[in-house]
């Protein structure tokens, strides 16, 4: 017993025996005490209380005397412990024991519990009651906070779908939620507390889980894994576990918790899943082979066509090669014939010739010019008929024929020198000599010229055909690829009377497959010169549609096309021309071409009018073999 409770029984009996003094009780009992204490008469009014409980409730006595109620919360709360007051007069009982709450002056509710202690008069008459009051304040709210606490995990194991359960350090079940408990295929926790993993999984899962959690509470480790999970005469189940240590409120170990979930549907559907992909897997490997057996089957048709369209140029080609061939073969038969005509006259002019002879021929042989003997301008078949005049006034004979050398010759003299040249004793053999000469030197600059003519359509044609090793793309001007077609369909532009005129723009560079864009080209332009029959004009640009696209443009004044022609124009086989001439390929495969290069190809056509075909393909294209 403490001493507050000594001194207040010996009040008690010292009251009981003396007559009674309130203020005499109120020193002994209140003023000096550390517990709030309140006197107060039978009525439940306050007589007096002490500064403990004057600095709880706020109030000095004058204050609430006569208006007890102000420190209660409610009438309710107020009526409630004057009824406590009323039993305790009525009944045998000394003291009673009850929780209220009081109003403190500032507003603040306070929970207390108040022990209210009877005093009676020697006659055992009821006399006052003290009232010895403990602010439980904190303590109610920790026991709510519990309260809400438990009410939470219960709430928890109960609807929570998960398996949630709590061992002892012997891995002995503690608690369970309401979902492990069915899963265990049980009803009542009664049935599940004080069991182990043992006595309801087999063996090998038991004895795992038994060291799993032994290894848990030597560490403190938390340990999350996916494990199989088979119950006593079951089905094999799978199960994702997370276990922890168990600690008490003063951090000693108690065991152990963890939260587990059937995981076996998503197992099977992963099992499930994986045997799908390795089937994706290998159908993806098929339809790799497909696709690459599909890109060669391709790229033999492009070229077939390529071929197909280069076959039809071939006899263009040959004619354009062979007409340089034929002048290099007559030049070189004139050269043959020329140095034996020097092998003659050469000599002879050498040992006859005077020096001023001899410098006259090399004077003339550096001026002179070689072209084509044949050819006059109006200008020129004047002044060979001038000079013809002047020689025959002069006296000169064969007037007509050295003067057509001269002119031949291109030697630009005055009248009076080529007087003193005429007068020189061996002139005229000079003139044959220098006339001998120059034919070497133009048949030598026709070789030239043929040759030139010739390797310009053999490059056109090596550039038609290129494709680079790797089969990547790379820069290209697309007016020289434009031209490169041009030469190559030269002879059939010129059979069928089709005039071309160009409107090519400067454009930059174009990253692109070079050999497959000369594709598109050919078959537009051949496409074109067909839809001419008798003839016309072929309009080809280039321009740079905007900041993102060149455009290529191709313009014919042919016959144009119908709705239902228009309507089939890019399908493959698709042809209106006669059996044996096409393949119904070029426009398609055209079209294939184009959109590799990220581009588009559409036309403008009007029977009778023409159609016009454009081809757009942008700048940005990614620079990477592709």
């Amino acid at each position: 017993m403490n001493p507050e409770c000594r001194i207040l029984n010996f009040v008690i009996y010292w009251w009981t025996m003396n007559e009674h003094d309130y203020g005499a009780i109120y020193d002994i009992l209140l003023k000096n005490s550390s517990t709030c204490s309140v006197m107060v008469d039978l009525e439940g009014k306050i007589i007096r209380f002490n500064d403990a409980y004057a600095n709880l409730i706020g109030y000095t006595v004058e204050e609430v005397r006569h208006k007890d109620f102000s420190v209660y919360v409610s009438d309710s709360a107020y009526e409630r412990e004057i009824d406590f007051i009323d039993q305790l007069i009525q009944g045998e009982k000394s003291d009673i024991k009850f929780r209220s709450s009081r109003l403190s002056k500032s507003g603040n509710v306070l929970q207390v519990e108040v022990t209210a202690i009877l005093f009676r008069d020697a006659d055992n008459q009821p006399e006052f009651v003290l009232k010895r009051i403990e602010d439980i304040t904190n303590t109610i709210q920790s026991e709510e906070i519990s309260k809400n606490q438990l009410f939470y995990l219960q709430t928890m194991l109960e609807e929570i779908p998960l398996h949630i359960y709590f061992k002892d350090k012997e891995s002995r079940f503690i608690t369970n939620s309401r979902s492990h408990i069915k899963a265990l295929g049980l009803e009542n926790f009664e049935d599940v507390i004080g069991k182990t993993d043992f006595d309801f999984f087999d063996q090998a899962h038991a004895q795992q889980a038994f060291e799993d959690e032994q290894y848990i509470m030597s560490t403190g480790k938390t340990l999350n894994k996916v494990e199989p999970m088979t119950l006593k005469d079951g089905e094999p189940r799978w199960g994702q576990t997370i276990k922890a240590v168990l600690r008490d409120v003063n951090g000693e170990v108690t065991g152990t918790y963890g939260i587990s979930r059937d995981i076996t549907d998503l197992k099977l559907a992963e099992e499930s899943l994986n045997r799908l992909n390795e089937q994706l897997s290998s159908k993806n490997q098929e339809l790799e082979k497909t696709l690459d057996e599909l890109s060669r089957t391709q790229n033999k048709l492009i070229f077939s066509e390529k071929m197909a369209a280069l076959g039809s140029l071939i006899g263009g080609i040959a004619h354009e090669i062979n007409t340089p061939l034929g002048a290099i073969k007559a030049s070189s038969t004139n050269i043959n014939d020329v140095v034996e005509k020097i092998n003659v006259d050469l000599p002879w002019l050498i040992n006859h010739a005077t020096p001023d002879e001899i410098n006259w021929l090399f004077k003339l042989i550096n001026e002179s010019d070689a072209r084509d003997l044949s050819v006059f301008s109006r200008e020129e078949r004047q002044k060979k008929r001038d000079l013809t005049a002047l020689l025959e006034q002069n006296n000169i004979d064969n007037a007509s024929g050295i003067a057509d050398t001269i002119i031949t010759l291109r030697l630009n003299h005055t009248d009076e020198e080529l007087l003193d040249l005429l007068r020189l004793p061996n002139a005229q053999i000079l003139l044959q000599m220098l006339k001998v000469l120059f034919s070497l030197k133009r048949n030598a600059n026709n070789i030239y010229l043929s040759v030139e003519k010739a390797s310009h359509v053999v490059r056109a044609l090596k550039s038609y055909i290129h494709k680079n090793n790797a089969g990547s793309k790379e820069s290209a001007n697309l007016a020289e690829t434009i031209q490169t077609v041009l030469i190559l369909t030269a002879n059939i532009l010129k059979h069928n009377k089709v005039e071309v005129i160009t409107h090519f723009e400067n454009v930059p560079l174009l990253f692109c497959r070079q050999d497959e864009i000369c594709q598109v080209w050919t078959n537009l332009i051949t496409n074109a010169i067909q839809a001419m029959e008798n003839g016309g004009t072929l309009e080809i640009g280039i321009k740079r549609k905007d900041e993102d696209f060149i455009m290529a443009w191709f313009k014919d004044s042919g016959c144009g096309m119908s709705d239902e022609t228009a309507f089939h124009i890019f399908e493959p086989y698709f042809t209106t021309k006669g059996t044996g001439i096409g393949t119904g390929m070029g426009l398609d495969i055209s079209r294939q071409i184009v959109e590799n290069h990220l581009g588009r190809i559409y036309f403008e056509t009007k029977p009778g009018a023409g159609s016009t075909f454009f081809v757009e393909i942008p700048l940005n294209q990614d620079q990477k073999p592709s």
